[in-house]
């Protein structure tokens, strides 16, 4: 089998010649492990871009995940075209009035994106919520579909022509290795709710304003669907896979009664899933943390693969989720890196990976590799290790 096939036998549940794998890292983690290798320039801020295949091939891993989806440079998003932006975030926040900034840890060389303020904050009546998503569809240019590491400041979008022909959705397309991806944004319905009204704000509503609360879904899910009818429309003849994220969930269970979950949002997942999968493409569904009061829910709804696998949250441990969850859908990740990579020994991390191969052997469902992206406090020997424990 090449890569391909064996992820799609996987989440197919089928039989496989080896455990498919995947790495995630945050670019520290990335650059640090291509020194290592003596891949590229470290000083070049476009290594990851340049030359992402050659780490492919020195640790031996099938593909370079993204988080939701499983091409990290193979995931395709609309092409923002609104007003000029201060800070344009590679999720799009900022493209619908969520003003973002970023977060640098100097220590780390990590950016990361933060809210600067929760527009929605002082409304005081449904009314005031109608419009403000809906209303800027059209600052999205739904029939230029661009590569996503070209959505952000952090990878900025004047490349050369020959760049971005190189990653462009069709030099991918004829590909027998790699998936055409497309979602990442713009489907995050709770965050998006809580990044609109602030966290404290809207699970305030949900407990004791449910019209303030169902204002809010409402436009966030209506948003939703009609942004990905579009995007659908564009680019859903050549994509293969979709990503969507939510983190709905803690470590020890989720944010708001799962009532809540499959009251208003379970509605707007079930058209999204529907919209997506009518065009035979995979569906992935993030979620960190203890999903296990949702997840049968979003598995009737039909998605065919779960990320992240968080193994450290509650009731999420390898073998409780197999026995629950791993005949009826395809997991990607299961490797801790909160605490296993981080500070366990490399006899605990290759116990870890033997189990897990011996649960799912190789019958499918599961496309192996870290629970999220590898943290900076990570020891580089640990990682090596791990994918010399991958590949055995």
């Amino acid at each position: 089998m090449n890569k391909k096939q064996r992820a799609l036998a996987a989440i197919k549940h089928k039989s496989v010649d080896r455990i498919p794998t995947m790495f995630r890292a945050i670019g520290y983690i990335s650059k640090s492990l291509m020194e290592h290798f003596g891949i590229g320039d470290s000083n070049d801020p476009d290594l990851l871009v340049n030359d992402f295949r050659k780490l492919e091939k020195s640790l031996g891993f099938d593909f370079w995940s993204s988080g939701c989806n499983i091409g990290k440079f193979s995931t395709f998003i609309p092409k923002y075209v609104g007003p000029d932006l201060e800070y344009r975030d590679g999720n799009y926040y900022s493209a619908v009035g969520i003003p973002t900034a970023a977060k640098t840890i100097e220590k780390y060389d990590y950016s990361f994106t933060r809210i600067l303020k929760n527009p929605l904050a002082e409304c005081s009546s449904p009314g005031e919520v109608e419009g403000f998503l809906t209303g800027k569809l059209d600052r999205f240019d739904f029939s230029n579909i661009i590569n996503n590491v070209f959505a952000s400041d952090y990878f900025a979008d004047y490349r050369s022509k020959k760049d971005a022909e190189r990653l462009s959705m069709k030099s991918f397309s004829g590909s027998k290795e790699d998936f055409i991806c497309i979602g990442n944004n713009m489907n995050s319905m709770y965050m998006l709710c809580s990044y609109l009204r602030g966290m404290d704000n809207f699970l305030y509503d949900l407990a004791g304003n449910k019209k303030m609360a169902e204002a809010i879904i409402t436009e966030v899910g209506e948003f939703v669907i009609e942004y990905h009818k579009r995007y659908l429309d564009n680019a859903g003849d050549m994509a293969e896979f979709f990503g969507a994220w939510d983190d709905v969930a803690m470590q020890n269970g989720m944010m708001f009664p799962p009532e809540d979950f499959k009251r208003y949002f379970l509605p707007y997942w079930k058209k999204l899933i529907t919209m997506v999968k009518a065009r035979d493409i995979i569906f992935c569904w993030h979620c960190c943390g203890n999903v296990e009061d949702v997840l049968p829910l979003m598995i009737d709804a039909g998605i065919d693969v779960f990320d992240v696998f968080q193994t450290s949250a509650r009731n999420m441990d390898v073998e409780k989720f197999y026995n629950k969850f791993g005949k009826d859908v395809c997991v990607h990740g299961g490797i801790d890196v909160q605490k296993l990579l981080v500070s366990g020994s490399h006899s605990q991390i290759r116990d870890e990976v033997a189990r897990i191969k011996e649960l799912w052997g190789n019958g499918g469902g599961i496309i192996l590799g870290p629970s999220h992206e590898i943290v900076p406090e990570t020891p580089i020997d640990n990682v090596l290790f791990l994918y010399e424990e991958l590949n055995r």
